[in-house]
Protein backbone atom coordinates (compact mmCIF):
# COMPACT_ATOMS: atom_id res chain seq x y z
CA UNK A 1 0.00 0.00 0.00
CA UNK A 2 1.08 3.52 -0.61
CA UNK A 3 2.02 5.54 2.48
CA UNK A 4 -0.41 8.33 1.62
CA UNK A 5 -3.32 5.88 1.53
CA UNK A 6 -2.35 4.46 4.91
CA UNK A 7 -2.09 7.97 6.37
CA UNK A 8 -5.47 8.89 4.91
CA UNK A 9 -7.10 5.81 6.47
CA UNK A 10 -5.45 6.54 9.82
CA UNK A 11 -6.61 10.15 9.67
CA UNK A 12 -10.19 9.06 8.92
CA UNK A 13 -10.20 6.61 11.83
CA UNK A 14 -8.80 9.22 14.20
CA UNK A 15 -11.33 11.81 13.00
CA UNK A 16 -14.20 9.38 13.62
CA UNK A 17 -12.95 8.56 17.11
CA UNK A 18 -12.54 12.25 17.91
CA UNK A 19 -16.06 13.00 16.64
CA UNK A 20 -17.53 10.23 18.81
CA UNK A 21 -15.64 11.37 21.91
CA UNK A 22 -16.53 15.03 21.44
CA UNK A 23 -20.15 14.17 20.70
CA UNK A 24 -20.47 12.52 24.11
CA UNK A 25 -19.04 15.54 25.92
CA UNK A 26 -22.05 17.81 25.67
CA UNK A 27 -23.91 19.59 28.43
CA UNK A 28 -25.95 17.41 30.77
CA UNK A 29 -29.40 18.13 32.13
CA UNK A 30 -29.60 18.80 35.83
CA UNK A 31 -32.35 17.40 38.08
CA UNK A 32 -34.39 20.61 37.94
CA UNK A 33 -34.40 20.60 34.13
CA UNK A 34 -35.40 16.93 34.03
CA UNK A 35 -38.23 17.59 36.48
CA UNK A 36 -39.56 20.53 34.47
CA UNK A 37 -39.30 18.51 31.23
CA UNK A 38 -41.23 15.65 32.84
CA UNK A 39 -44.12 18.00 33.66
CA UNK A 40 -44.65 19.10 30.07
CA UNK A 41 -47.40 17.41 27.99
CA UNK A 42 -44.73 15.60 25.98
CA UNK A 43 -43.03 14.44 29.16
CA UNK A 44 -46.28 13.11 30.58
CA UNK A 45 -47.05 11.36 27.31
CA UNK A 46 -43.58 9.81 27.39
CA UNK A 47 -44.13 8.58 30.94
CA UNK A 48 -47.45 7.04 29.97
CA UNK A 49 -45.87 5.37 26.92
CA UNK A 50 -43.11 3.97 29.13
CA UNK A 51 -45.67 2.51 31.55
CA UNK A 52 -47.56 0.92 28.65
CA UNK A 53 -44.33 -0.55 27.28
CA UNK A 54 -43.40 -2.01 30.68
CA UNK A 55 -46.85 -3.57 31.09
CA UNK A 56 -46.76 -4.95 27.54
CA UNK A 57 -43.37 -6.49 28.25
CA UNK A 58 -44.72 -8.14 31.40
CA UNK A 59 -47.76 -9.44 29.52
CA UNK A 60 -45.54 -10.75 26.74
CA UNK A 61 -43.40 -12.65 29.22
CA UNK A 62 -46.48 -14.22 30.82
CA UNK A 63 -47.86 -15.19 27.41
CA UNK A 64 -44.51 -16.69 26.43
CA UNK A 65 -44.45 -18.79 29.60
CA UNK A 66 -47.99 -20.04 28.96
CA UNK A 67 -47.16 -20.84 25.35
CA UNK A 68 -44.02 -22.70 26.35
CA UNK A 69 -45.98 -24.74 28.91
CA UNK A 70 -48.64 -25.57 26.30
CA UNK A 71 -45.94 -26.65 23.85
CA UNK A 72 -44.32 -28.80 26.53
CA UNK A 73 -47.66 -30.42 27.36
CA UNK A 74 -48.40 -31.03 23.67
CA UNK A 75 -45.00 -32.66 23.16
CA UNK A 76 -45.57 -34.86 26.20
CA UNK A 77 -48.95 -35.89 24.76
CA UNK A 78 -47.42 -36.71 21.39
CA UNK A 79 -44.71 -38.79 23.03
CA UNK A 80 -47.31 -40.65 25.08
CA UNK A 81 -49.39 -41.37 21.97
CA UNK A 82 -46.28 -42.56 20.14
CA UNK A 83 -45.47 -44.96 22.98
CA UNK A 84 -49.04 -46.31 22.93
CA UNK A 85 -48.82 -46.82 19.14
CA UNK A 86 -45.54 -48.69 19.52
CA UNK A 87 -46.98 -50.84 22.29
CA UNK A 88 -50.03 -51.76 20.18
CA UNK A 89 -47.94 -52.96 17.22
Amino acid sequence: MRPTLVRLKLFCVLAMVAALVLGGCGPRENAEQKHSDANTPAGKLGQAAHKVAVEADKAGKVAAQKLQKAAHDAKAGWNEDAQKDRANK
